[in-house]
């Protein structure tokens, strides 16, 4: 069905400017609560005059957007943060937030689509797992019109993994290894994700009714692998050092003291878990219809602008 209303909180990152294009194309009306306004200009000029609806959002209130609940058809939540700050954290955003969207959601008789992460889980030390797994806890426990949908690692020309790697390999003789490299992802194309989850948006919402979907892409890598496909896409000779535990932990926790740190604590702790599904690419490729993307082939197009010029 085409024209739906989509509410997509967190259109502005690097899952939600994907999808709120191939939102626009399929011709469905979009509101999108935002900090900054001029952020989305890019959507805009991705969709037709009024397909697109900007308004004010503040994370201290999120009851604001009550009356764009109560008008939407489907409300989709992508907001998330890889670090905390003063005056954001953790729980807040990944609890506190997918709750109240939960008890407004279901006031109103609203489809949520919430984007969690893989890997989330009650049984750790880590803040960012930890706090995942009870917003999803409690919209599994609360709601009766929900699809979660739980990402390894996204990668794409705009991602903030392999590129900030990449990026590194220009100034470092060398990438450091956690947890000596062997932490185990499974990542997903931007493309190949958010084209899954237009249709999951678009369809009878019986098909993924109240379910909790993994999505990642066809090949498990360990960390040790990603870093090799980079430094073999940039050119260079594999350097690595491995970081002892004590240190990583110290490490993390003098850069998480940084505005926008490449590096924290809580991201070290979260090395402990691996973020794979076996077979879970099965679903996404019987949806789309298709293969999904290597990550092999489609890094090698966007890291190659970390390659030395002679």
């Amino acid at each position: 069905m085409k024209n739906k209303n989509i509410l997509i909180l967190g259109s502005t990152g690097f899952i939600g400017r994907s999808l709120t294009k191939k939102l626009l194309s399929k011709d469905h009306y979009i509101t999108s609560p935002v900090r900054n306004p001029d952020k989305v200009k890019r959507n805009i000029l991705s969709g037709d005059i009024g397909q697109i609806n900007i308004t004010p959002f503040n994370l201290s209130n999120i009851h604001s957007i009550e009356s764009d609940i109560k008008e939407a058809d489907i409300i989709v939540n992508l907001l998330g943060i890889l670090f905390e700050k003063p005056n954001n954290s953790f729980e807040n955003t990944h609890y506190h937030l997918p709750k109240v969207l939960t008890d407004l959601t279901v006031k109103h008789h609203k489809r949520l689509v919430h984007i969690s992460s893989l890997g989330s889980t009650l049984n750790t030390k880590s803040s960012y797992l930890y706090s995942k797994a009870l917003g999803e806890q409690y919209i599994e426990s609360n709601h009766d019109n929900f699809t979660i949908i739980k990402p390894s690692i996204v990668f794409g020309e705009e991602d903030n993994f392999l590129n900030q790697f990449g990026y590194l390999t220009k100034f470092l003789p060398f990438l450091p290894l956690y947890k000596k490299g062997k932490t185990k992802f499974q990542p997903i194309y931007i493309d190949d994700l958010t084209s899954f989850m237009t249709q999951v948006i678009a369809s009878n919402r019986d098909n993924f009714l109240n379910k909790s979907i993994d999505a990642v892409g066809p090949k498990i890598y360990s960390f040790k692998e990603i870093l090799e496909l980079i430094f073999e896409i940039v050119k260079k000779k594999k350097r690595f050092i491995n970081i002892p535990d004590f240190l990583a932990s110290i490490q993390g926790r003098l850069m998480g003291n940084l505005p926008n740190p490449l590096f924290t604590y809580d991201q070290f702790i979260s090395l402990s878990h691996d973020s794979i599904s076996p077979n879970g690419d099965t679903l996404i490729k019987a949806i789309l219809g298709r293969e999904l993307s290597s990550m092999n082939l489609v890094a090698s197009n966007y890291l190659n602008k970390f390659i030395d010029k002679v």
